[in-house]
Parts: structure tokens; sequence; C-alpha cells
């Protein structure tokens, strides 16, 4: 991957001015996706502090092909970004070119990621409130529902998906908003151009759905799976394609027969798409898992959204959830039937939790070193 090796500026370097204000390089990332490089930055104003920003970044001018490719895939993320204006969904706001290099400037949300949340949730030992996960899981469905439903100026499906769905591109704002980050790996039809955005090069193994584990065909009932994985962790602490308890045998020993050359075929092919990582366990728990193991995650949830999780989290696509706005409505049904639940009550519990962590961190031997006092779980990408 290009560029994947030491970061390019030091810290405090005025990267560039974009009407009049400066961005100036608070943090260097790490490589993206496809081998540009990622940065935070603070925007400066006069001298003041206006906000802090992601920064994609490749070099001007691309003279290699993995720099050619990367640089039509950030233009491409950001022609995509014209048809994501959902409250919900982080902003990318556009292109900047400036020392020899292509920035294309995004949101930087600011809160925690679920990702912190859980390990926030390990810390106080114990879970969110199921309200709080059906909060944000409303808002995180609103937000597919929108990019699973964009269309061209001429009206023509764009047929978006996020492809990358994981805890750590799912954000609470310390106003209670919930944000999906990052769509750099979506898939699309981008009207008028010949797309580099192939059905390979994926998010993380651990979070993709049967489908995408299997070298299947990806398409929005694909994300609301993963939603769903992501969204029963948040609430258990079971994650439904993990089986700790069982050896790799194990789980070949529940593969039928006539299964076992193609699965053995998608995890050669998973190796390949996702270097450095062993797929294995995943993909057969993904073959393997059944309405039972949904039942017993579930267990300690109430019925309604029990019901909700065993239409998400089916193995079929076409047993899932028909569309992001059909989940959205159930889950904004099972939260009006726990009582009023907005965004002031979720802020609460957000700081409540970080207050609990803190003080169970401070109570550990090494505890001042690892109280939570930032979210360092970035918007993206995760570093590689």
């Amino acid at each position: 991957m290009p560029y994947s090796g030491e970061p390019w500026f030091p810290k405090g370097t005025v990267l560039f001015s974009r009407s009049r204000a400066a961005y100036e390089l608070l943090e260097d990332l790490g490589p993206g996706h496809h081998g540009e490089r990622a940065l935070l930055a603070l925007r400066r104003l006069k001298g003041e502090a206006r906000g802090r920003f992601i920064l994609k970044v490749v070099p001007l001018p691309a003279v290699t092909a993995g720099l050619k490719l990367a640089r039509k895939r950030l233009e491409e993320e950001v022609t995509l970004a014209t048809y994501l204006r959902h409250p919900s969904i982080a902003r990318v706001y556009g292109l900047h070119r400036a020392m020899g290099a292509l920035y294309i400037i995004t949101e930087s949300v600011a809160g925690c990621s679920l990702n912190t949340l859980v390990e926030v949730a390990l810390a106080r030992g114990r879970h969110f409130p199921e309200s709080f996960m059906l909060y944000v899981g409303a808002q995180i469905a609103g937000a597919l529902a929108h990019a699973h439903t964009c269309r061209s100026e001429k009206g023509e499906p764009l047929h978006i998906v996020h492809r990358a769905i994981d805890p750590t591109r799912i954000r609470v704002t310390l106003t209670g908003q919930a944000k999906l980050t990052d769509f750099g790996l979506a898939s699309a039809h981008l009207p008028g151009r010949k797309s580099v955005r192939l059905p390979r090069a994926r998010g993380e193994v651990y979070w993709a759905s049967p489908e995408a584990l299997f070298g299947e065909p990806e398409n929005a009932r694909s994300d609301l799976f993963v939603l769903g994985m992501v969204l029963l962790e948040f609430a258990t602490g079971k994650h439904l394609l993990s089986a700790p308890d069982m050896l790799t045998e194990d789980l070949w020993a529940l593969v039928p027969e006539g299964a076992r050359d193609r699965l053995n075929g998608a995890i050669t092919r998973a190796q390949d798409e996702w270097a450095g990582v062993d797929p294995e366990d995943t993909i057969l728990r993904a073959a393997t898992f059944t309405p039972e193991d949904v039942e017993c995650a579930t267990e300690k949830l109430s019925e309604p959204t029990r019901a909700i999780f065993r239409k998400l989290l089916q193995r079929n696509p076409a047993e899932r959830y028909t569309s992001a706005s059909a989940l959205q409505e159930d889950m904004t049904k099972a939260l009006r039937e726990r009582g009023n639940y907005d965004g002031a009550k979720a802020a609460q519990e957000i700081r409540r939790a970080l207050q609990r962590a803190g003080e169970a961190f401070a109570a550990e031997e090494d505890g001042a070193e690892s109280a939570f006092s930032q979210d360092d779980i970035t918007t993206e990408p995760a570093p590689v």
C-alpha cells in the first residue's frame, strides 16, 4: 500500500489554507483504504480554532498505478458524498489541491464511537440500556435508508452499499446524535463513469455479512446484517460470528459434506482479499450459526427487540428486513413502547458512563494512564 510508512509532516504543520482558514496538522492517522494518508487537522480562522476535520491526502502528480487508483477512488468518494445529505451521515466537504497534494476534507465527528462505548461498558461492568441501543440503531437505520435509496439526477438508483459498517464507524456525539461515517469502501453505480469501486477490499472480516465472507454479491441487506451484529455486541457483549468455546475442527464438523469445497474456496479468497487476517473461523461460523444462537445471544433483551434481531440476523439475505426504513420503523416503535427517549437522555447516559468508567480505571493500579480522557477512535481509517 503506498505511503504506509512514517508520517509525512510534523505536528503543527499548516497543510493549506482555504476560504481564509488554515488547516493545521494535529495527528497523522496512518494509511487509508486505498493508499491515501489520513490526517486529523485543526481549522483555524484568524488564529482561532474552528473545529477538527479528517483529511484524506494523496500526492500529486500520481506517478504510480497505485496512486492513480487511490486518487480516482477519492474523487469518486467526493462524488458519492454529493448524494449523501443526511443528519446521521458524516459530511464530506470537497476536494482541495495544495502543496503538491490532493486533499479530501471530511467531517470529524466529535464524541464517542460505539467501539469506545463498548470499552466503557466493560470498564463499568454494565452495558448501555436497551433504549440507548435502539435509539442509536434507529438513527443509523435512517442513515442507511437514505443511502440505499439515493438516486442520480436522472432518477436512476445508485445502489449504494456501505460495506464497512463496524463499531468504529458509528459515533455518538455528546449531544446524543448518532452518525455513520466513512463511505470510502462503499459500492455504488455512479452516473456517467466506469467505477473503480469493485466488489472486493471491504472492511473488516470480523464485521462482514455471510455473503461477503462467502464471496457472493452484497446489497443493502448486507449492511443491515452487519448493523445487526454491531448492535447485538453493543447491547449484549456477544458477537454472532464468534464462537470462543469452539475449536476450528468443531466448526468444520457442523458443515455439511457438500458445502466443504465451497467454504474452502471462500476461505482462500478471503485470505487473499483480507491480507494478514485468518478468516477461517469467522467464515465457518457464518456458515453454521443457527436461529438458536441468535436466541441465546439476545435472551436478556425484551421480546420486541429480540424480534428485530431475529429478522436482522438471518443468513439468507431474502429473509432479512426488506429495507433499512422498515428496520428504522420497527426500532422506533420498540423504543416508543419503552417510553420517551431522546438525544438528551442519550447524552446524559454517555456522560454518566464515562464518569463511572473513569472511576473504575482510576481504582486500578495503572488507572491514571488508562482513564478515558478522550475518545481515541477516529472517524477512520483504522490503522493497518
